[in-house]
C-alpha cells in the first residue's frame, strides 16, 4: 500500500476504509456527469432561447411590415385629406362667389349644408325672375339704332320721349318673348304709328311692346306664351324708316330703359336693381322670400 492514501470512515456501524485513488475515480467520474448535464442543459437553454430569438425576429419582422404598411396608408390618407381639403376649399371659395355673385350674407358660424340651400332657395327665385320678368336678347343681337330717351322723331321731326330702342334687324328675323306672359294686343295698332304690334303682359306689373312688325302674326290675343317661344318677326310696318325692332319694357305703364333687362343675367344678377330704380326691387324680392317660406312650411 505504498504511495496510497487510505481514508478510514468510521461511525456506528463500523469503519470503512477508501483509497484515495477510488474517490478521485468517483470524483471524475461525478464531474464527467456534472460537466454533460452541464452540456445538455445549455445546449437545450440555447435551443429554447435560439427559439425566442427566432420567434422575436419573426415578431419583428411583422411589425416592421405593419409599420411600412401603416406608414403607407397614412402617406395615402394624408394625401387624400389634402386633395379632400383643397377640394373642400375650391367648393367654399364657389360657393362665395356665388354668395357675392347674388348679393348674399350668411352668417359666419353657418354650415356648408345651410350655404348651399340658401343658394338653392335664391336660385330658384332666380328662375322664378327670369322667367317672369323680361331679361335676354328678344332677337338676335345686332345693335341698336336708337336708345332709350329723348330725341328728335325721324319722320314727324318733332322733339319727343323714345320709350324704348330701335333694335337693328332685318325683315323676317324672329323675335322671342323675353318672360312668360300672356297676350294683351296682337295686331294692327293705327293710332300709334307702331304699325303690326304685340304687347306681353308679364308678372308683377311689367309689360312689353314690339312694334313695326311683319304683317304675318304668330301669336293671338289672349294667348299664353313662354320664355324663349316665337311671338313674331320683324318687318318695316307703322311709321317707321326702315326694317327694325322697337322694344318697350314697362312697369305698371312707366317706361324702363330695355337695354338693362336684354343685358341682364344671372352673370349680373344685382346690377339691374342698381340701374333700374323705378321698381321696387326690395319689396318684390320680399314677397318672393315671404312666399317660398310658406311653401317649406309644412
Amino acid at each position: 500500500m505504498r504511495n496510497k492514501f487510505v481514508v478510514t470512515i468510521t461511525d456506528l456501524n463500523g469503519s470503512r476504509h477508501f483509497l484515495l485513488h477510488q474517490l478521485v475515480k468517483k470524483f471524475i467520474i461525478y464531474f464527467t456527469l456534472f460537466i454533460i448535464a452541464v452540456i445538455i442543459f445549455g445546449a437545450w437553454l440555447i435551443s429554447m432561447l435560439y427559439d425566442e430569438v427566432s420567434a422575436l425576429e419573426a415578431k419583428k419582422e411583422d411589425l416592421l411590415r405593419k409599420e411600412y404598411q401603416l406608414s403607407a396608408s397614412n402617406a395615402k390618407l394624408q394625401r387624400q385629406i389634402e386633395t379632400k381639403t383643397k377640394e373642400f376649399e375650391a367648393i367654399n371659395d364657389k360657393i362665395s362667389d356665388i354668395e357675392e355673385l347674388i348679393g348674399l350674407k350668411t352668417p359666419e358660424t353657418s354650415t356648408i349644408d345651410e350655404r348651399l340651400k340658401t343658394i338653392s332657395l335664391t336660385s330658384t327665385q332666380q328662375q322664378h325672375l327670369f322667367r317672369s320678368i323680361p331679361n335676354g336678347w328678344v332677337i338676335e343681337n345686332n345693335g341698336l339704332t336708337a336708345k332709350f330717351g329723348w330725341r328728335t322723331h325721324p319722320i314727324l321731326k318733332k322733339r319727343e320721349f323714345h320709350r324704348g330702342i330701335d333694335l337693328r334687324a332685318k325683315v323676317g328675323t324672329p323675335i322671342y318673348a323675353p318672360a312668360d306672359g300672356v297676350v294683351e294686343f296682337a295686331g294692327y295698332h293705327k293710332s300709334s304709328g307702331f304699325g303690326y304690334l304685340v304687347i306681353l303682359n308679364h308678372n308683377y306689373g311689367f309689360k312689353t311692346n314690339f312694334a313695326h312688325l311683319d304683317k304675318k302674326m304668330v301669336v293671338k290675343t289672349g294667348e299664353f306664351v313662354k320664355k324663349g317661344q316665337l311671338i313674331g318677326y320683324t318687318g318695316n310696318s307703322g311709321l317707321s324708316t326702315g326694317p327694325h325692332l322697337h322694344y318697350e319694357v314697362r312697369f305698371i305703364t312707366r317706361p324702363l330703359d330695355p337695354i338693362n333687362f336684354l343685358n341682364w343675367s344671372s352673370n349680373n344678377f344685382e346690377e339691374i336693381f342698381k340701374k333700374e330704380q323705378r321698381v321696387s326691387w326690395q319689396s318684390l324680392l320680399k314677397t318672393m322670400d315671404d312666399r317660398s317660406r310658406l311653401q317649406k312650411q309644412p
